[in-house]
């Protein structure tokens, strides 16, 4: 009898994490065909701008490349461990992002030297959108204390522990909360037929 889906999914991408560590391109090319639209929408999310979520995703799938042969299937799951690295390159980034000078909205409107934004981009952000719309979806149909777990840890810069203080709840079982989210998040965002 072969496995139920969901664990064939989980011994794949673990696989191709394993072949990615080795080097093998076309390993994080089909990992990076599986993750990407998921990601990049969370990534529009926490940082609000589809340019900067663009540029953020390339450098988390950067850090996938580099860090896959450390890879530890004993500690998360392939796809949870990528939204932990996702999620830490886009905390970096705010992080650094609220050091900066604040832009002005109007000089960015006023802005003549920049280009109409091309093709790929508006239609990147047209995915985005409709990812956000089923983001949305798949969080409403979650438990409420497994959304508000998810909604902290990445809308939010609070670690785990910080978390469960503002929960009252153990670490560990916030923790479960969230892989059990992501997981439901997973399944709605790779379906082809949502």
């Amino acid at each position: 009898m072969p496995p139920p889906p969901e664990n064939r999914a989980l011994l794949e991408e673990t696989d191709l994490l394993a072949q990615i560590g080795a080097g093998n391109r076309e390993a994080f090319r089909q990992l990076y065909f599986r993750y990407s639209r998921p990601l990049f929408s969370l990534a529009v999310r926490m940082v609000g701008d589809t340019g900067e979520a663009e540029e953020l995703l390339q450098d988390a799938f950067v850090k996938i490349w580099r860090s896959a042969a450390a890879y530890d299937a004993r500690k998360s799951r392939p796809f949870t461990w990528a939204v932990t690295l996702l999620r830490r390159t886009c905390i970096d980034h705010l992080r650094k992002r609220r050091h900066r000078p604040p832009t002005s909205p109007l000089l960015d409107v006023l802005d003549t030297d920049s280009d109409p934004p091309a093709s790929d981009t508006v239609r990147r952000t047209i995915e985005a959108q409709d990812d956000a719309v089923r983001i949305a979806a798949a969080l409403a149909a979650i438990p409420a204390n497994q959304r508000r777990a998810l909604e902290l840890a990445f809308f939010s810069e609070m670690t785990h522990a910080e978390i469960a203080t503002r929960l009252t709840q153990p670490v560990g079982t916030v923790k479960s909360w969230i892989r059990r989210g992501l997981l439901a998040l997973r399944t709605v965002l790779t379906d082809p037929a949502s």
